[in-house]
C-alpha cells in the first residue's frame, strides 16, 4: 500500500499548528468535549445497542443522521459496534464492507469509511477518526467518487495510515506543546486522553480553512 506523496510532512503540519493555536482552540466548544465524555462513559457502562439517548447523541455528534442512512442502516452500525465492543477485536475493513452491504436513502450501496473510523475511535482512541477537515490539515484530497470500491477503500486506508503515522510521530517527539498546553488550559475538566485531544485539534484546524490544498 503506497501512501499518497503529496502529504505534508509531520514537522511542518506541527509548526502550522503551532502558529494557530489559539485559533484552533477556541474553535473548539466546550459542549463537544461535554458530549463526547459523556458517550465515552455511556459506552463503557451499557449496552449501546438498547441505549436509544447513546444512539441519538452519538448520531448527531458524528452527523450520522446527515449522510442519507437509512433506519435499518444505523441500526446495524451500533450492533456492529456492540459486537466489536464485546469480542475486542475491531476490523475496520470488514466493518466498511459489511455496511456496504446496506444500500442508503438513495438506493446505492456506499462505502462509509470515515463513520467506521468514528466506530475505531470508540472503541480505541488510538484509531485516528478520518475526516474531510482531518484530511485537508495533512495537505491530501479524498479519493475520487469514480474510483471502484476497492480502489476508493485503498485510498482512504493508505491516508489513514498517514494520520495514524502523524498522531504517533506528535505523542513521541512532543511536537504540538503549545497547542496541548493550550488544550488542558481550557478543558482541565475533561479526561481525555493525547490521541483524542489530536482528534480534536485536528479536526478543529481543518474547520478554520486554513490548510486547504
Amino acid at each position: 500500500m503506497k501512501k499518497r506523496k503529496d502529504a505534508r510532512d509531520i514537522i511542518t503540519i506541527s509548526r502550522l499548528l503551532e502558529e494557530s493555536a489559539h485559533t484552533i482552540i477556541e474553535n473548539i466548544q466546550e459542549e463537544s468535549l461535554a458530549v463526547y465524555c459523556f458517550l465515552r462513559n455511556q459506552f463503557e457502562a451499557t449496552d449501546v445497542v438498547s441505549n436509544y439517548l447513546f444512539q441519538f447523541l452519538y448520531r448527531s455528534f458524528f452527523r450520522l443522521d446527515n449522510a442519507g442512512l437509512t433506519r435499518e442502516m444505523k441500526a446495524e452500525y451500533f450492533r456492529i459496534l456492540a459486537d466489536f465492543k464485546t469480542n475486542q477485536n475491531f476490523d475496520l475493513v470488514k466493518a466498511v464492507k459489511h455496511l456496504w452491504s446496506f444500500p442508503a436513502l438513495s438506493g446505492k450501496n456506499t462505502l462509509q469509511f470515515s463513520f467506521c473510523t468514528k466506530m475505531a475511535n470508540m472503541l480505541d482512541e488510538q484509531h485516528p477518526i478520518y475526516d474531510d477537515k482531518v484530511v485537508s490539515v495533512f495537505g491530501l484530497k479524498q479519493p475520487y467518487a469514480t474510483l471502484d470500491f476497492n480502489e476508493k477503500l485503498q485510498t482512504y486506508l493508505a491516508q489513514l495510515s498517514i494520520i495514524r503515522d502523524g498522531y504517533k510521530s506528535i505523542v513521541d517527539k512532543e511536537l504540538l506543546p503549545k497547542l496541548l498546553e493550550s488544550f488542558d488550559n481550557r478543558f482541565d475538566s475533561y479526561p481525555v486522553t493525547t490521541f483524542k485531544k489530536l482528534d480534536f485539534i485536528f479536526w478543529s484546524a481543518g474547520k478554520t480553512g486554513k490548510f486547504g490544498h
